[in-house]
Parts: C-alpha cells; structure tokens; sequence
C-alpha cells in the first residue's frame, strides 16, 4: 500500500468530520442537518477505522495523535447524551450529593463535633454560673446578646414576631442559613481557621440561647420552635463545615499531589457539598418560617415533624442507590462505514 496516497485520500473525510465538529462546536448539534448527522456517524466511524489503520502501519506521531484527537471529539458527540437540565438536576440531587457526602462523612462528623462540644459547654457553663452569658466572644458580641436576654427575661421568645409573616420570614431565614453555609465552605481555604470559628460561635450562641431560656423555664418553648426545622438547617450546616474542612484539608495536607491540584480536588467534591445543601436550607426555611413559630399547632405536631425530617435525612443521605449506566444512543446512519 502506498502510505502517502492513503493518506492523501483519507484527509479529505477527516477534514469533513472535523468540519462538521466545528460547526457543532460554534452553533450545536440542532445546526445540523439530517444529511449532516447522517455523515456525521459515518465519518466517525470511518475515522475511527483509520486511526486503528494507522496504528498497525505505525504513522507518524502526528497523523495518530491527530486522528486520535479527531475520534474522540467525534465520539464525544456522537455517543452524547441528551441534556437535561432538570435531569442532571435530579441526578445530582438524587444520586451524586448523598453519594458524596458518604464518601466524606468523617467531615461532616469532624464539622458536627466542632458544633456541638461548645454548645454543651457553654449551656453548662451558663446554667451553673448565669453571669457567664454576659462574657464576650468578641468585642461587643456577648455569649447571650443583650436584647435576648431581654425577651427571656420577660418570658417571651424573640422567635415569636416571626409568626404571621411566614413568607417574608422564610425566605429570610432560607437566604440568611445559605449565607452561613456558604461562609463555612469558603472559608475552609483561610487553613480550615474560619470554618472552625464559624462552628465554634454558633454552637456557644446557641447553647447559649438555650441555657438562657433553661434559666428562666423557657426551654421547652425553645425546644419545640426548632424542633421542626432544626434537622435540615443545623444538618446543612454541618455539612457546609465539612466541606469547609475539606479545602481546608486539600490545602495544608496534599500528600502525593502538588499542593494546588490537591485543592482542586477538594473543591470539586466540598463544592457539591454545598450545592446539596441549598435544598435542605430551602425546606428548612420555608418550615421555620410557617410551621416553627406557630402557637396554635401542639408541641407534639412539631416533634412529629422533627421526627419525621430525621428519618427521611437518613434514610436521603445514608441508604445507597444503585445507578442505571445509561446506554449510550449513537447518531445512527443508513451508510456503511469506510472499509
């Protein structure tokens, strides 16, 4: 065979398909044809029959890495998918989060910790010792903030001016957990340093709160108003610390990688862990702000609801689901193939 000649011969259908992958490139798939689709596949196909071709006669480096880089744009397209936006939507949602957050849940543990050993001291330092609520987390910011300790000093919980302005409090509160959330993540990049304060003050403002309310027989009115969204919204934001922590980990400890492609590691998977938890926040939100503040629903209703967000989390986050490979659809052509 005169290699030359082959060559010469085929270039004229690997400038075709590539072509066509350029116009796909700048216009998409729609600005194809039928005729066009249809000599997309064959072209494919038949480049991918002269890549193997010039492996055996072992061409030159150029013309395999060319016909090599030609075939696998050329399948990227022929072989694609569909997309979906509300598909991959509910494939991530459904699929990758909880599959990712079970493959990081040590972080999410670690982030948990950080919440709740605080929160327990701080309550018992508070109950045991009240005027410890006034001491300061930072300058000007009191363990218990003043006008809290206001309201429960007059039995009354600072949670009850939300009731009948459920809409514009849900989304308050859904907008505000999201900006908490999202600072624990990105802050894991500061060494993991504003992640670890963001957890810490939170879990002694609220073991605060609720040694405060301790104090004055409140606590069981506290109890039952978070009772209901507390689950998603305390649950999202340890799982924000933990992705939080996993830059932060990526970062200082990069083992066998450079040190910027260990945090670009990280940042992809602590990323869909933030991601996740805009959903949980929403839900969170939206119970907060119409179920959590209501004074006609009985205690036992907002347990009720308590229980039942924690057995569907577990049974979302934990219980593993076995994804279906996709069976891939090819343009599919009338024409034979190149021989």
């Amino acid at each position: 065979m005169n290699v030359e000649r082959w060559v010469a011969a085929r270039q004229v259908y690997w400038q075709k398909l590539e072509d066509l992958l350029k116009q796909i490139d700048k216009k998409g798939l729609s600005s194809l044809s039928r005729e066009d689709l249809q000599s997309l596949g064959r072209l494919y196909r038949s480049a991918a029959s002269d890549l193997s071709r010039a492996r055996v006669m072992r061409l030159g480096t150029d013309i395999i890495g060319y016909l090599n880089n030609l075939v696998v744009k050329g399948h990227n397209q022929v072989y694609q998918s569909p997309q979906n936006r509300w598909q991959d939507l509910w494939h991530f949602l459904w699929f990758t989060f909880p599959a990712v957050f079970r493959n990081n849940i040590f972080y999410v543990l670690v982030s948990f910790l950080l919440f709740l050993v605080p929160m327990v001291g701080t309550w018992v330092m508070i109950v045991q010792n009240p005027r410890t609520a006034h001491l300061e987390i930072l300058p000007g910011h009191p363990i218990v903030p003043d006008e809290l300790w206001m309201f429960v000093e007059k039995h009354q919980l600072w949670t009850d001016s939300v009731e009948g302005q459920s809409p514009a409090a849900s989304s308050f509160i859904a907008t505000n957990n999201i900006k908490v959330t999202m600072f624990a993540f990105i802050s894991g990049i500061l060494a993991g340093l504003g992640t670890i304060f963001l957890l810490v003050t939170n879990g002694m403002n609220i073991g605060g709160a609720f040694a405060a309310c301790q104090l004055f027989g409140m606590a069981h009115r506290l109890v039952a108003f978070v009772a209901p969204h507390g689950v998603f919204e305390l649950s999202a934001i340890f799982i924000g610390g933990g992705a939080g922590l996993m830059l932060a980990k990526g970062l200082l400890f990069p083992g066998e990688y450079k040190r910027s492609d260990s945090v670009r590691i990280m940042a992809k998977e602590s990323a869909q862990l933030f991601l996740g938890c805009i959903p949980l926040l929403l839900i969170a939100g939206t119970i907060e702000g119409y179920v959590s503040p209501r004074t006609d629903l009985p205690q036992e209703y907002k347990y009720a609801v308590s229980l039942a967000t924690f057995v569907l989390l577990i049974l979302y986050l934990v219980v593993p689901r076995r994804e279906l490979a996709p069976v891939p659809q090819p343009v599919r052509s009338d024409e034979p193939a190149q021989k």
